[in-house]
């Protein structure tokens, strides 16, 4: 299976990418920050051409994980209009333009499954963040419509809302003895998630091991979204 993996350079998206190629997927990375020697194409997902030129490149492509995006910190008052909205360029319409990319270049008759990595702020809002908590939450109502049109095409579109993972975007907050006491005491399984726990649920979504799922956002969490307390 031919897989395209966005924002693999780094984080969860390089950890998909190196998962799905020890599994012996066919794996495309792309990021905004291309680099050879990691296997890493540039591909700026926002931007209409660029998914273009990148199908054009790469011929027949079954599978996608739209896992770029970006998580700025700042209250409402205090983010400007051009942060907000590349939050929605990024987070949403990449996400947007990958599933209409897939959605017109498979092959007729060829089954396929995307995957859309929303998060738990899809569903539990945070202070600080009321621009990336809208983009994910996107994400995730995104992928339900997706699925119904996906459908007829043989397409599956599901997401996964990860909890608090350990990857180059949490590493501030990681680094903070109070953080990671207060994620640790927030988390039932008591501890910060690894990002290969997040490539197996990829992988699991990509296969045929997940044929009757569409429309599905998995909240790989450690039961943080089920904690009412």
């Amino acid at each position: 299976m031919r897989v395209i993996v966005t924002g693999g350079a780094s984080g969860i998206g390089k950890e998909i990418s190196d998962y799905l190629r020890s599994e012996t997927y066919d794996v495309i990375s792309v990021d905004i920050h291309d680099n050879a020697t990691a296997n890493v194409s540039k591909l700026d997902v926002g931007n209409e051409k660029s998914w273009e030129d990148l199908f054009r490149r790469t011929g027949p492509v079954q599978g996608l994980v739209n896992c770029a995006g970006i998580r700025k910190r700042s209250v409402i008052e205090e983010t400007s209009l051009k942060e907000f909205e590349e939050h929605l360029r990024i987070n949403v319409t990449g996400t947007w333009l990958g599933i209409r990319a897939l959605f017109k270049n498979l092959k007729n008759g060829e089954s396929g499954s995307i995957v859309n990595i929303a998060s738990v702020n899809a569903l539990i809002a945070v202070p600080g963040q009321a621009h990336y908590v809208a983009s994910k939450g996107a994400v995730a109502a995104l992928t339900k419509a997706a699925a119904i049109e996906g459908a007829e095409k043989k397409i599956r579109v599901n997401a996964i809302a990860p909890g608090a993972i350990r990857t180059p975007m949490t590493a501030e907050r990681l680094n903070d003895p109070d953080q990671v006491s207060w994620l640790e005491g927030r988390v039932p399984l008591g501890r910060v998630g690894e990002p290969v726990e997040i490539a197996s649920v990829a992988k699991f979504l990509l296969s045929s091991d997940s044929s009757y799922i569409t429309g599905t956002t998995i909240y790989a969490d450690g039961g943080w979204t089920s904690n009412g307390v």
